[in-house]
């Protein structure tokens, strides 16, 4: 969906690098399908707007059976798995690492994980050959103190833990926080970015628990004068409904309870808010209009479809976006006898098919393609005469409408190519025939038709039920 709202999209994009910088903990908020994730993933893509940024992203949602001490265990592993990913791991100090960790069994654990999914190779290599030279140095293990500091080091979920797989994570963010020019490529210095995902899937139950063990880890407890996180991450973003969860917390904690004190631990300067579905959501209208060929006064008072449209989360309005009337079309005609057939392209059979996709029942179809007092009479005449043409078997009528005021005639004449109709037009003249029905009872006769259309209907709705299959329409008697 690159052409949706691609200016406002390329305009937050700006805000948001602007608030990286200033912020080191922040919120991204927008409501439940309004395109967080569609954003964040513009944001990964934008290799020139984020050339010197590297995002890693986690989605709590996994852990939310979790026991509160599993949780930030989860993260970490996630953490490291994505190091892994960017070919990270192999170019951090190991021999330090090691040194560093104050317990054998942990440093163990953390062996057991990485060799669990790191190939065969050089750095696999590294890690066993390491591990037998600093075992002895742990079987004589040293003093007191590093016996008492080992103990809380290696709690799960204990604030003060500083485990392997911590100091693991710490040394790779440090190392890709610099320039290398001598270790392999030459690599510049990339600010690093956490993103915390997808809190709005989270039971309610289950959201404050997380978000109370994510706060407890990001303070590093080693600098508690100083804002930042234990992992040395350059900005921590947590992707959520700001305005929703302010709800939730009341309903949980009281309306008396601070939220935005409680909030104030994940932030450094107010939510970065974001929303496109507006712009997108006007855009995919544009597209229907002329994909349709529809008048777009007839269009937007088609009250049943528009209020669809509105319901649409910023995915669907995509999916539709990208939608391909011509992969929904069996047949390049429909009609009732090889001497009156409709090419499917008409804008009714191209509407009809966006209804399907909306979601529209056959009596919401209906009830749309009515006559209002707010359609033009002309232009929706236009529209429905295919549906009038193909019961009567006549391509040239006249009909009679009031415009401002008095009768008018209109003339329908049909294009036809190869046999087929392919383009209805519509002609306004001062006298009439006694006998021309009226635009508002073709309206009345004919907008129904679609309760047998919606049923055996010669193109189909391929994701839907797959039984429109009928070759041509019979004659049908209407009350």
């Amino acid at each position: 969906m690159e052409c949706i709202g691609k200016n406002e999209i390329n305009n937050k994009l700006d805000d948001f690098k602007n608030h990286l910088e200033h912020a080191d903990r922040m919120i991204l908020s927008a409501k439940f399908g309004d395109g967080k994730s569609f954003f964040l993933q513009k944001a990964r893509e934008d290799k020139i707007r984020f050339e010197n940024y590297d995002f890693f992203t986690i989605y709590p949602v996994n852990y939310s059976v979790a026991k509160n001490e599993d949780i930030f265990e989860y993260i970490k592993r996630d953490i490291i798995i994505q190091l892994k990913e960017r070919n990270v791991l192999d170019k951090i100090d190991i021999d330090a690492l090691f040194d560093s960790v104050l317990d054998f069994a942990d440093l163990s654990s953390l062996v057991s994980f990485l060799l669990s999914f790191v190939a065969g190779g050089a750095f696999y290599d590294k890690i066993i050959k390491k591990v037998g030279e600093v075992k002895g140095r742990y079987d004589k293990k040293k003093h007191t103190a590093d016996k008492f500091l080992t103990v809380f080091n290696q709690i799960r979920g204990c604030i003060y833990e500083d485990d392997a797989y911590t100091k693991l994570i710490n040394a790779a963010i440090e190392w890709m926080g610099n320039d290398h020019v001598t270790n392999g490529p030459e690599w510049n210095a990339k600010k690093t970015v956490l993103i915390i995902e997808d809190l709005d899937r989270l039971d309610p139950a289950h959201l404050f628990r997380i978000l109370n063990v994510i706060s407890a880890h990001l303070e590093d407890n080693k600098r508690p004068d100083k804002v930042g996180n234990k992992f040395g991450f350059s900005n921590i973003v947590i992707v959520m409904d700001y305005d929703t969860t302010h709800h939730i917390f009341e309903h949980f904690y009281g309306k008396s309870a601070s939220y935005e004190g409680y909030m104030s631990k994940f932030l450094s300067e107010e939510p970065f808010r974001y929303s496109i579905t507006d712009i997108a959501l006007t855009e995919l209208k544009k597209k229907i209009i002329e994909d349709v060929n529809i008048d777009e006064i007839l269009f937007s008072n088609m009250e049943i479809l528009n209020r669809k449209l509105k319901e649409l989360s910023i995915r669907n309005i995509i999916r539709l976006h990208e939608f391909e009337i011509s992969t929904r079309i069996r047949r390049n005609y429909i009609g009732r006898s090889n001497d009156m057939l409709f090419s499917t392209s008409l804008p009714i059979f191209k509407l009809i098919l966006y209804m399907i996709e909306l979601g529209m029942s056959i009596g919401d179809m209906n009830e749309d393609l009515v006559l209002r007092d707010e359609y033009n009479e002309v232009e929706y005449l236009n529209l429905l005469y295919p549906l009038y043409a193909l019961i009567n078997n006549n391509s040239q009528m006249e009909f009679v409408t009031n415009k401002n005021g008095s009768k008018i005639g209109v003339r329908v004449s049909c294009e036809k190519k190869n046999n087929t109709i392919i383009s209805i037009r519509t002609d306004c003249f001062g006298s009439y025939s006694m006998k021309a029905p009226s635009i508002k009872t073709i309206s009345r006769k004919y907008a129904p038709i679609l309760k047998y259309f919606g049923t055996n209907l010669d193109m189909a709705c391929l994701n839907q039920s797959d039984n429109y299959t009928i070759d041509y329409i019979p004659k049908i008697k209407l009350g």
